[in-house]
């Protein structure tokens, strides 16, 4: 325990550890301009990395183009197969051409969507 004490009492540990470089505010400023200098150079951008957004927006363009297409074949579907129903409608009985005339094309789809009969 006796010997700890006088370790610490040594010159090597009551010596400043922070101590400064030779010359450091004189070269200071030389130093920090060199720094700012290395640092606004301009850096290389590749068209890739320029191009990107405008590839973004690209690609959602054709991407809602094919939801659009997409919504309109599956109506034109539906629509085809309404009209095949009517068809068959006018050909099994004449008064469903009649009650076809009063109702609405939603009110028909509604019904011959249903599968109560």
């Amino acid at each position: 325990m006796v010997k700890g004490k006088n370790i610490l009492d040594s010159a090597a540990y009551k010596k400043n550890p922070f101590l400064m470089p030779e010359n450091y505010f004189s070269d200071f400023s030389k130093n920090l301009e060199s720094k700012i200098a290395l640092s606004n150079s301009p850096k290389k951008v590749s068209l890739l990395v320029k191009m990107r957004p405008l590839i973004y927006i690209a690609a959602s363009f054709l991407i809602f183009i094919g939801c659009i297409q997409w919504y309109i074949s599956k109506m034109t579907d539906i629509e085809k197969s309404v009209a095949e129903s009517i068809e068959e409608m006018e050909i099994s009985s004449p008064e469903a051409t009649i009650l076809y005339a009063y109702l609405d094309d939603l009110i028909i789809m509604d019904y011959l969507a249903s599968d109560d009969e």
